[in-house]
């Protein structure tokens, strides 16, 4: 649940980001953060406690 809380899961927001900035610098740099927030906080929680 906590990946699910952090990932980046609307499409949308990425595609308004992209139109405002001009280039794919920052949505892909958006996504890559977000998605690597959300694996590495639920990894951590998950080895905490397990």
């Amino acid at each position: 649940m906590l990946f699910y809380a952090f990932a980046m899961q609307c499409m949308s927001t990425l595609a308004v980001v992209k139109r405002e900035t001009g280039s794919w610098k920052w949505p892909v740099f958006q996504f890559a953060y977000m998605g690597l927030l959300a694996y590495i906080s639920s990894f951590l929680i998950y080895r905490i406690l397990s």
